[in-house]
């Protein structure tokens, strides 16, 4: 054997290693080695209120103009839960593909100040305040800023983008699971203390302000609904909370409307459910058809950097 070649022993083991790995850190490795590089920086943004609202962005390291995402986390939730590989996407794989990303604290969560107000005019607020500095940042193209919202992160996401993203000209709007109404939101779990007292207070007026079925149609971009059979917080059956909301959508102001690989632009029945493509469970795939939806709406490609 020639001293000059590898040893096919060691390309042995280094195939078996990389075949072990996750596909997203396979990912991951591949972009890295084709040259992709990530800058993070920690930033501090203030909403209205004065309440200090931190972010953290994740982006290709150059001054390219490029395609902007805002991750929004679910209930409860800090945005360092897009830090971790083991969430169903994470901001670096985002930056990896060219996609400039921000996640933040909403008000009383993680290190923002202020009480956690359960999607109400504080936490909106913040999220509009990271909505603003994306769209004024010189390395981005501001017509293909979008938003993800997880979980209840919708309840932020819609009334936002209702009221915010004609002004912004935010793209779209990708949805995971999120909840539809009181009922649902409800059924998902405990409310914060701060919006328990709002809540007591002024029923009607507090859920006017955070349910998504009330905005939802009035959403001047791209809507798009990623849902599993069996919803992450509802089980089995809860598939009518998604076909609501894309019903209300396509009736609405939104330039276009779509339940995962089913048809575009269409509003659907509760009876049509059981004949629908409903996305995976496990969250391998739920990562690969996240990742590729936003790829696709943000005008990239798996091979675009």
């Amino acid at each position: 054997m020639s001293p000059s070649l590898p040893d096919p022993r060691r390309i042995g083991r280094g195939l078996s290693l990389v075949r072990s790995l996750p596909r997203r850190r396979l990912d991951n490795l591949i972009a890295r080695l084709r040259g992709s590089r990530i800058r993070r920086q920690e930033l501090w943004l203030t909403n209205a209120s004065g309440y200090r609202i931190r972010a953290h962005l994740h982006e290709p390291s150059d001054q390219e103009l490029r395609p902007a995402v805002v991750l929004i986390p679910g209930r409860g939730l800090s945005g360092a839960i897009f830090c971790s590989q083991r969430y169903l996407l994470s901001a670096d794989e985002l930056a990896l593909h060219g996609i400039r990303t921000i996640h933040f604290d909403p008000v009383g969560r993680g290190s923002s100040w202020g009480h956690d107000d359960f999607c109400g005019l504080e936490g909106q607020d913040s999220l509009r305040a990271v909505l603003d500095y994306m769209h004024t940042l010189r390395s981005v193209d501001r017509s293909r800023v979008g938003v993800l919202s997880f979980s209840s992160g919708l309840c932020l996401a819609a009334p936002v983008l209702a009221r915010e993203g004609t002004r912004l000209g935010t793209r779209f709007l990708l949805d995971w699971e999120g909840p539809a109404t009181r009922h649902e939101i409800l059924l998902g779990g405990p409310l914060p203390p701060a919006a328990r007292t709002a809540m007591a207070a002024d029923p009607e007026k507090f859920w006017a302000l955070r349910e998504p079925i009330a905005w939802i149609d009035k959403l001047p971009c791209h809507y798009v609904r990623i849902q599993s059979r069996d919803d992450h917080s509802l089980g089995a059956g809860s598939q009518e909370c998604a076909l609501k909301l894309v019903t209300a959508a396509a009736r609405g102001a939104a330039l276009s409307t779509r339940l995962g690989d089913n048809e575009a632009d269409r509003a659907w029945r509760p009876e049509q459910s059981q004949t629908l493509d409903w996305a995976p469970h496990d969250t391998t795939n739920l990562n690969h058809i996240l990742l590729h939806t936003t790829l696709q709406h943000t005008g990239l490609s798996n091979g675009d950097k």
